[in-house]
């Protein structure tokens, strides 16, 4: 027997638009009868702050949500030295 196990991570502003029952209902179509046995398990639901939502973007789903730093001013070019020899007339 083989056992392959995902995790669905569902993130929104909103979460009054997310039936769980409903999506857990999708994926349990989704997989019924590809198997000997499937279950859809709901875990837990958690409130994210915008740093931790920054940080799990990354991590998880590979985007950067940080804001881009402003290009640094460019440098002033250097002064070039100019050496001049003297000539000295007695």
């Amino acid at each position: 027997m083989h056992k392959f196990s995902f995790t669905v991570d569902i993130v929104t502003d909103s979460p009054a638009g997310v039936d769980v029952d409903g999506v857990r209902g999708s994926l349990f179509a989704a997989i019924d009868g590809i198997g000997t046995l499937a279950a859809v398990h709901g875990v837990k639901v958690s409130e994210m702050e915008p740093q931790g939502y920054k940080v799990w973007a990354k991590r998880v789903a590979g985007v950067s949500l940080a804001t881009p730093k402003a290009p640094k001013a460019p440098k002033a070019p250097k002064a070039e030295v100019v050496e001049v020899a003297e000539t000295v007339e007695a």
